[in-house]
């Protein structure tokens, strides 16, 4: 770790930010703000990291992607999600083309979102489509209320012919940190770890999950496992 890295991460632990809301302990500045700041200095800190070999850094590459990524966490502010479902690693078909996690330019185009996030506009350049993204918004997109996104490794890992590998551990290691940074965004909320690699991560951060879901490669597995996960009591 560097030390501007030290530095920022320093700096998010700094400022508070609680469920219940704490201007009153900062006049200065109100909650909202705050928010902004963190998830700034959050993409700044994935901007940052450009030494892992056969990853790309997609946040880095494109000032789109950051856009994106930075709006998708400042709406979800105002829309008081319930569950954060952790996946492994971005697609590059999905993620890596928009800088959203569990997303595709296709569900983008065609106002998957809007539903859970009303008045939402990222921008993309093409019209691709993921799979996986595509499996979990069917699902996802039934709950009531808005869920956060992300992955244990926020960048893409690649293999010597460009496609999705699993991430080792030394980025695994490195992710986790990003990811207790984005827990901490919104306290109070329900985790749910989506593939091996992500109940791994949060059973290393002692982060207490409500379930597990199979990764959405195979769907028939992950909609049974989602329903049982989410039915109505």
């Amino acid at each position: 770790m560097d030390d501007r890295e030290a530095m920022l991460k320093r700096s998010i632990k700094r400022e508070g930010y609680s469920c219940s809301g704490d201007a009153r302990l900062h006049p200065e500045v109100d909650e909202e703000t705050i928010f902004d700041r963190k998830v700034r200095q959050i993409v700044e800190l994935i901007v940052a990291k450009r030494d892992f070999p056969n990853v790309s850094n997609f946040y880095a590459e494109s000032s789109m992607k950051q856009r994106n990524l930075t709006h998708y966490f400042n709406i979800l502010f105002w829309n008081n999600p319930e569950h954060l479902f952790i996946g492994e690693a971005p697609g590059r078909d999905g993620c890596v083309l928009t800088g959203v996690p569990f997303s595709s330019e296709r569900l983008i185009r065609l106002g998957q979102y809007k539903k859970h996030l009303p008045g939402v506009q990222f921008v993309v350049e093409g019209n691709q489509s993921e799979r996986s993204s595509t499996v979990i918004w069917g699902s996802v997109e039934t709950l009531k209320r808005p869920s956060v996104m992300w992955n244990v490794f926020p960048l893409h890992p690649s293999d010597e012919l460009g496609k999705n590998r699993t991430p080792e551990k030394e980025e695994l290691e490195w992710g986790i940190t990003i990811l207790q940074f984005v827990v901490d965004l919104f306290p109070g909320i329900k985790l749910v770890s989506v593939g091996k690699k992500a109940k791994s991560a949060c059973r290393k951060l002692q982060i207490k999950t409500i379930g597990h879901l199979n990764h959405p490669r195979r769907a028939d597995i992950f909609r049974k496992q989602f329903d049982y996960l989410f039915q109505k009591k």
